[in-house]
């Protein structure tokens, strides 16, 4: 199974203040935002997309971009909304700027996060870490017992989730290799493969394009 993950658009206007939103914080895309998912559904569509399955958070900007993408598909694929894809809930650095977050924090937590994935202390995140690293592992399990070796499913989440299923795969680069970077830019995609109960990374945060999609469906028709 290849599972193509995809952070979802904007959330901000250009020139808007930038804040840290999670689980708790429910905004809508952006025009750019709901541009993007049009961009990621003209590539999956141009490259003769065979989705088995389209999921998402619940938030409205994972729902949405979803739609946007099963509508430029065409078919009868309907976004299914699935918790464990649901965003951190990023505590007191919630609704601050990273600046913000900086002066009352300290910039070693933050940094340790965006560069390394390592999880502040201070900061009364939730779920656990464990949780989150369950619910991935857990997710691709059941879409791969569900939809079988040879299928390809789209899932549209947030940047903080993300990274726990680029910990999933045994490629992913760790602490020996150049530290876990995880980011993912808005509108971006990764493809993880699972197989036989191991995944690997085919690419991590790359803007969307049919001639990747064009490999990628080549590959599993």
């Amino acid at each position: 199974m290849k599972l193509i993950l995809s952070r979802h658009g904007n959330t901000f206007e250009s020139g808007a203040k930038v804040m840290w939103v999670g689980r708790k914080t429910d905004l809508p895309l952006t025009a750019e935002g709901c541009r993007q998912a049009e961009h990621l559904g003209n590539a999956l569509s141009r490259a003769g997309a065979m989705l088995r399955g389209v999921y998402c958070g619940p938030l409205r900007r994972t729902r949405r971009y979803a739609e946007i993408v099963a509508n430029q598909i065409g078919g009868t694929l309907s976004p299914c909304v699935d918790s464990r894809l649901t965003e951190i809930d990023y505590g007191a650095w919630e609704g601050l700027t990273s600046h913000e977050i900086i002066v009352q924090f300290g910039r070693e937590e933050l940094e340790a996060w965006e560069h390394s994935s390592v999880w502040p202390a201070s900061s009364g995140w939730s779920p656990s870490e464990t949780s989150l690293a369950h619910g991935a592992s857990a997710f691709v399990e059941d879409l791969a017992r569900t939809h079988g070796d040879d299928s390809v499913i789209l899932a549209v989440t947030s940047n903080g989730v993300l990274r726990y299923f680029l910990r999933l795969a045994e490629n992913a680069p760790n602490e020996k290799t150049g530290g876990r970077p995880g980011k993912v830019a808005t509108g971006n995609i990764s493809i993880l493969e699972s197989r036989d109960g191991n995944c690997r990374i085919h690419a991590w945060n790359i803007a969307p394009d049919p001639h990747c999609f064009s490999q990628l469906f080549g590959e599993t028709s």
